[in-house]
């Protein structure tokens, strides 16, 4: 999964998770558990992968540096693409822990918020420190830099609409005024037949601005099974998602599935499991 495929599912929770979480009785733990997994790993992958280049650029030839900067560039757009799920999911995480006055969920988001937030102020610090990257792609790097933020901040405008929360903007004047814009859409029914430009702009948004090579597709698909597993079907039913989003959450609860089965069965003796499912299990055969 692409870094952009994220920015349609961000689309998504912001326009119509805010509302469903009022009543959400909680907030899927396995999806939690798995989203930080998930995410702790990207973290780690990022890290490592953006030491080395550190270490590469700073030995190399002058004629030898633009091969590394071609490597570590869908890592840095990766960083700058999947930050604004990070921020959305995050605010969503508090809005939930707010409304229920529970601590369930913030502190899984935030904990995985602060790690990209450090990784993505190394990037950014690499984008302007960083040896031999050429003038043409520190330019695209940045205006990159400058769409996600102002996505980020347009979405987290959404959420406002609907809870008074922290806000993890980039510029917080800037939410208030997409908070207010929206507020006027929704008085005036407008909010319906601006959702499908939204959710194809999304993915046009970043389709030009962002290379097609894909940094940790694994992971950003985990990362996404994991936080649409934490919704009902009924809220995907209802927008139109994108084909590729809802296989995703449909593996995701697949695998689930599977691994309750797995071990239930596991702590479970075969005598005991022939009584429950009402199946008879095949006996061994005498081979003497």
């Amino acid at each position: 999964m692409h870094a952009r495929e994220q920015v349609q599912l961000a689309a998504l929770l912001a326009t119509h998770a805010p509302i469903q979480l009022r009543t959400m009785q909680q907030v899927s733990s396995n999806g939690l558990e798995q989203y930080w997994t998930s995410s702790k790993c990207r973290l780690d992958r990022w890290g490592l992968q953006l030491k080395a280049h550190r270490n590469v650029i700073q030995s190399a030839s002058a004629d030898q540096l633009s091969e590394p900067w071609k490597l570590i560039t869908p890592v840095l757009e990766e960083i700058m693409i999947s930050d604004i799920l990070t921020r959305v999911w995050t605010s969503l995480c508090i809005t939930f822990d707010h409304i229920h006055q529970t601590e369930s969920a913030e502190p899984v988001a935030r904990s995985v918020y602060i790690g990209h937030l450090e990784a993505r102020n190394r990037a950014l610090n690499m984008m302007v420190y960083g040896r031999g990257l050429d003038a043409e792609s520190a330019v695209k790097l940045n205006r990159l830099r400058r769409r996600t933020e102002r996505w980020t901040d347009m979405l987290l405008g959404y959420i406002a609409v609907e809870s008074d929360i922290e806000n993890l903007g980039h510029d917080t004047e800037r939410v208030e005024e997409f908070s207010k814009d929206i507020r006027e859409q929704k008085q005036h029914n407008f909010a319906d037949a601006a959702w499908p430009l939204l959710l194809s702009s999304a993915m046009d948004a970043f389709s030009s601005s962002a290379t097609n090579a894909v940094a940790h597709g694994d992971l950003n698909r985990k990362i996404a099974a994991s936080i649409m597993s934490c919704f009902g079907p009924e809220m995907f039913d209802s927008t139109g998602v994108i084909r590729s989003l809802w296989e995703v959450r449909i593996s995701n609860v697949a695998d689930d599935a599977q691994g309750m089965v797995e071990e239930l069965l596991s702590f479970e003796d075969p005598a005991s499991v022939q009584r429950d499912i009402g199946i008879s299990l095949p006996q061994p055969q005498q081979r003497f």
